[in-house]
């Protein structure tokens, strides 16, 4: 995912929240990103590790706050973010699919392995969708235009301040 390299100009109008279905795709991607992640890891730990239910619930508490962190960089218009997203489901998706061939042996997680997939299917294609680079984009030129602002801000005080002194 990369930033668009149109040059917008200074009339463009931009609203004060993006697109509707920008933000409908990237509501619908941390949710699914949000239930994938828990189920993957959930069956992940369960087949390879078999550990006790507190450790894996303490290392999805550990992992939300994580993906929470960079979800906020996403929110912020972070590119970087994106793809760390997307590469952490493809790592998730090669560590998980060895437990789908060897599903045999535990046949009552079989609704559980095909939901994991689905959400992480759906969280790859949102994250990669149209709809979800022009949040992201709408997010990073907003912060941009809020940088830009601010330092006009700072410099029209500034030369306040040198025009009238230090009277304020």
């Amino acid at each position: 995912m990369k930033r668009q390299t149109k040059k917008k100009s200074d009339d463009d109008i931009v609203g004060l929240f993006p697109p509707m279905k920008s933000i409908g795709a990237f509501l619908a991607a941390t949710l699914s990103m949000i239930l994938s992640i828990a189920l993957l890891n959930l069956l992940i730990f369960d087949f390879y590790f078999e550990m006790k239910i507190e450790h894996v619930l303490m290392y999805l508490f550990t992992t939300t706050i994580i993906f929470s962190g960079v979800n906020f960089a996403v929110v912020r218009g972070s590119f970087f973010a994106v793809k760390v997203l997307q590469w952490y489901f493809c790592i998730l998706f090669i560590i998980f699919l060895p437990t789908v061939f060897l599903i045999a042996e535990q046949a009552t997680f079989i609704y559980a392995y095909l939901l994991a997939v689905v959400f992480l299917l759906m969280s790859l294609y949102l994250l990669q969708s149209k709809y979800y680079q022009i949040f992201v984009e709408y997010q990073f030129d907003a912060l941009e235009d809020i940088k830009e602002v601010r330092a006009e801000i700072a410099a029209e005080v500034a030369a306040d301040k040198a025009k009238h002194g230090n009277k304020f």
